[in-house]
């Protein structure tokens, strides 16, 4: 754990430098020139030499340098195609199919094991048969309009946000945090019952603990690769869209590259409006998600604030650190925040689906505003930070949680008219999850004055 999500902190810092929003890759150590090799790649698939946002013709320029001696594999890590430690004719005969797009071509896909440590796993394209497994995992497999490419699915708890899964996929019968016994027999029963086995399962980092090394031995004696990301962070959510985009092919791919470079325009609209920003100047923040849990520095709420230009408020204050230093840690009392009240900004990330009328965002706002916690409304919890809170739609592409997240935190720099305007650009480029929607018809954003606003 603690090796990926430093892998991962380094992908922020990535991105502020060279503006590449694809996921840290740590290769494992070889023999070769290529220990502790680090991959700023967008596109997470060997062959990606140049690590750009596809595969084409200037990778394989790379892959013949390699094999040249022009250019090193140390340098050039994604130049070894077929993951055998060389670069060779094997590679450009590969690298030419991924060029192609050729039917039946095994794919090598750079991505985590159950340790969050960086594997290759080997895919078939296209790309088909998946099972996704968290909504962090299943709504990225959508958004790059994947949904008719699942047969399977442990838990859809989004009517709306997640309609474009296949009518015909089977549900599983598993549940937001956890993979039943039974679910997972249904599970291997559904790849026994498919020709040629399932394509792979799809599944977000933040619920690797249910792919026990039991499961994972079921997945290899079936030959099933799982494709794993960190994909509840927003900066990897749009390297997997892209990747998953490539690997479905075709109208996908067109999608997962429109999806990705809208998001890395946000990222560097970010960085250049606050570069001169200094850091003791910085927005502090505090991350929450299920009400009153509170996000420790790890959790992938945190990186995606600070993608977004601000500080995590446990940088900040040791005596927050060490208390809250988990994922999420439910808050013991309506006191827990009451020693943290210097901190700027409360980003309380909530899922909410969209396809909704005013009446229901109206109730939608009230409801989250002033939830009941076993008694006790969220308003006692946020009592001394209702002006410093907002709720943002974790449902939502990365990219426009990072613009309303930017706003939440430099309101005067990013504008709300700004974020609606990200929102806008997705529902406009045809990802199948917001077809039909309006900025009137998902609630994205809740503030104080939203709530006021609805109260009055």
């Amino acid at each position: 754990m603690e090796k990926k999500m430093t892998t991962m902190i380094a992908a922020v810092a990535v991105v502020a430098v060279v503006l590449v929003a694809g996921a840290f890759v740590i290769l494992n150590n070889d023999d070769d020139g290529t220990k502790n090799a680090a991959i700023a790649s967008q596109l997470q698939i060997r062959g990606n030499a140049n690590d750009d946002y596809t595969i084409d013709g200037k990778d394989l320029d790379i892959v013949n340098d390699v094999i040249a001696g022009t250019k090193t594999l140390a340098e050039y890590p994604l130049a070894d195609v077929n993951n055998d430690g060389v670069v060779n004719d094997a590679d450009v005969s590969l690298l030419k199919d991924l060029i192609d797009r050729k039917d039946g071509t095994t794919v090598y896909v750079v991505c985590l094991d159950r340790n969050g440590d960086s594997t290759t796993v080997q895919v078939t394209y296209p790309l088909r048969n998946v099972v996704p497994y968290g909504t962090n995992m299943q709504l990225p497999t959508l958004y790059a309009n994947g949904g008719q490419y699942v047969v399977g699915y442990f838990v859809s708890s989004y009517d709306t946000a997640e309609a474009s899964i296949s009518s015909t996929a089977m549900n599983l019968k598993g549940s937001q945090r956890s993979i039943s016994d039974t679910a997972w027999s249904n599970f291997t029963a559904l790849d026994a019952s498919i020709s040629g086995g399932l394509g792979a399962i799809l599944v977000d980092y933040s619920g690797i603990a249910q792919i026990t090394e039991k499961r994972m031995g079921d997945l290899n004696d079936a030959g099933i690769p799982m494709i794993c990301y960190e994909s509840a962070d927003a900066t990897a959510e749009i390297t997997t869209v892209l990747t998953l985009g490539f690997l479905f092919g075709g109208e996908c791919e067109t999608m997962g590259v429109k999806y990705a470079q809208t998001a890395w325009n946000l990222i560097k609209e970010i960085n250049d409006k606050l570069k001169d920003v200094k850091d003791e100047d910085k927005t502090s923040y505090i991350c929450c998600t299920m009400y009153i849990y509170i996000c420790g520095a790890s959790s992938s709420f945190n990186t995606s604030a600070t993608t977004a230009g601000g500080v995590a408020y446990a940088s900040l204050n040791s005596d927050f650190n060490s208390t809250y230093t988990k994922n999420s840690t439910k808050m013991t009392s309506v006191e827990a925040l009451s020693k943290f009240t210097d901190v700027d900004v409360i980003i309380n990330n909530r899922s909410m689906d969209w396809g909704l009328t005013a009446e229901k965002i109206k109730d939608l706002v009230i409801d989250t505003w002033d939830h009941d916690n076993s008694g006790k409304s969220s308003t006692e919890y946020f009592a001394k930070f209702l002006d410093k809170l907002v709720y943002i739609d974790n449902l939502l592409p990365g990219a426009v949680k990072l613009a309303y997240m930017a706003h939440a935190m430099y309101g005067d720099t990013f504008s709300r008219e700004w974020a609606d305007g990200v929102l806008q650009d997705y529902i406009d480029m045809g990802t199948l999850p917001l077809k039909g929607q309006t900025l009137d018809t998902v609630l994205a954003y809740i503030d104080l004055s939203t709530y006021n606003a609805v109260k009055a």
